[in-house]
Formats: C-alpha cells, structure tokens, sequence
C-alpha cells in the first residue's frame, strides 16, 4: 500500500529517538507574490524538494507586507508545522528577535544584518557586479541600473546596485546618479516603464543591468518599441535567470543562482533545526549559494 509523505515522516519520527516529539509532516513557505516567476519557480523547486524528502508544504503569499510577514514567522494563521522556510521582503532583525513562534526557521533571498536564524541567499552584490564587468567587457560605458526601491527598501536590490556601483568604480567609470532608476515593484510592468522613460531622456545610454529577470523582460520590451536594437544599440542583463530568459526575443543574458545547492542547502539548514534536541542552542549559519554569468543573445555584442 502506497504511503503519503505525512504518514512516512510520522514513521520516521517513531524510529528516531532524541528527534522532536511531535511532528507533522508539513512545511510552511512564505513568499511575497506568486505572480513573480522567480518566486514561483523556486517554490515549484522547494515543493519537489519537500516531496522528495517526505514533507508536504503550505504556501502562503505575504504580498512583501510588513505586517504580514511578521504574522507568518509568528505562525498567525498557520496550522501546527514542524517548520518554516521564509522569503522576506520588509522583515527586520527587531521583528524576528521577538518572534513568537519558536519552531524551525530558514530564511531564503534578502539578508538580514545579524539576523539570528539561519539564511541562505546569493552574493547579491557579487551577482551585479559580474553583470556590470560583463556589460564593460562588451563595450558598454553609459549602463544603468534599473531597480532601486528607496520608498519600500530591498536588501537585494540595495546590495545588487552596491555591485553594479563597485563595477563601474574598478573599471574607472563615473557613476551617474541619472543612470540608476528607482522602481515601485521588481515586476517587467516597472522595468518597461522604467526603461522606455530612460530610452527617451538618458543620451547615449548603451548596457542596462536589472535587479531582476522580470524587470529586465520589461526593459527589453521598452526598448524594441522605442526602436533600439538589443545588444547593438543598448545591452541588456538581468539576475536570477527564470525559464523565460531563454526564451526573451533576444535571449536575456542573466546571472543564475544554484537552484540545486539553495534549495538543497535550505532543507539541510532545517532539518537541522528539526532533529536537534529540544533547546539546543545551535550555531547560526549564513549561507552564499554559488551563482553564475549565463550569456546570451542580449549581451552578445562581440
């Protein structure tokens, strides 16, 4: 007789002596909007995962709010779970410090200073400056940077321009505070309006790097329609490399995460927290998953 995930993990908590006395089966992954295809993709990845370790997982969509990502790591409106993997867009150090829900907790993407659970992210600093060497490496001079956001501030996207900065700086390139651009979402809605703006006001503008695939796929619409020719007239690159880069018309040139080894390593760190006897006092670990340059047509100007 075939098995469900939950009964094998109750199975396995019956023969595991020192293991958490009650447990579940079940996850709970945080994310801030589905409708986000990185966002999306990864939890397809984190479900898969899941699976093949024998965990069912709970989404729940905080929409990036404040309020509702501090309700979610304080287990507001969750059934009992034996753990906790969060995306956060507006948590603070302060708002996990006092959480109130002591189970197991992974935090994935934005970095928290000194945060006191385990994280596992990207350099995201590093990533943008590989975007930016690349676009120097081709030519570009006069690159923007599409994807600040000082209204509602992103660690990522904070760390991401710190990159892109730290680029062009090695490279003996001026920045030019008119070539960054601020956006109100990390959607392709905001990197086309964003770029069709610079399109038309920015002189000379000729490499773009994006704190995101989806506001680089905006960017590339803005410009075909403004009559640019992508890589000749500006190239273009963005991060996370979601499935539709590759098939973006051009290509989009993008820098990849380790899709196997993050969620491989958020599991880990879990389970971690989940077989460790009740009030061990575990080191926290901060993790950097390995990404990489993936070129393509976008950025192919030699």
């Amino acid at each position: 007789m075939t098995t469900s995930p939950v009964e094998r993990v109750h199975a396995a908590n019956r023969e595991a002596p020192g293991a958490r006395a009650t447990r579940t089966g079940l996850i709970a992954l945080a994310v801030p909007h589905l409708e986000e295809p990185y966002f999306a993709e990864l939890g397809a990845r984190l479900v898969r995962g899941a699976e093949e370790r024998g965990l069912a997982v709970l989404i729940v969509q905080t929409q990036g709010e404040h309020s509702r990502e501090i309700d979610v790591a304080n287990g507001v409106g969750l059934p009992p779970i034996d753990g906790l993997i969060h995306i956060p867009r507006s948590l603070t150090v302060a708002d996990l410090t006092r959480r109130t829900a002591p189970g197991p907790l992974v935090l994935l993407g934005e970095h928290i200073e000194v945060s006191p659970f385990t994280h596992i992210t990207i350099d995201n600093s590093a990533a943008a400056r590989t975007a930016t060497e690349h676009l120097i490496s081709v030519g570009c001079r006069r690159i923007a940077f599409i994807g600040r956001r000082d209204v509602r501030p992103s660690d990522a996207a904070d760390r991401r321009h710190a990159g892109y900065l730290a680029a062009l700086a090695a490279a003996g390139i001026p920045a030019d505070p008119a070539l960054t651009a601020q956006v109100e979402s990390f959607t392709a809605e905001e990197g086309e309006r964003v770029a069709r703006r610079m399109a038309a006001e920015v002189p000379g503008l000729d490499g773009i790097v994006c704190s995101n695939d989806s506001v680089a796929l905006g960017a590339l619409a803005a410009l075909h329609i403004a009559g640019l020719r992508i890589p000749q007239d500006v190239a273009v690159v963005g991060i996370d490399d979601i499935r539709a880069a590759r098939f973006a018309v051009p290509a989009l040139s993008s820098v990849a995460p380790d899709h196997e080894r993050l969620v491989d390593a958020a599991f880990t760190e879990l389970e971690r927290q989940l077989t460790a006897p009740l009030g061990a006092d575990l080191p926290v670990r901060h993790v950097i998953v390995p990404a990489h340059l993936v070129k393509r047509a976008s950025s192919a100007r030699t």
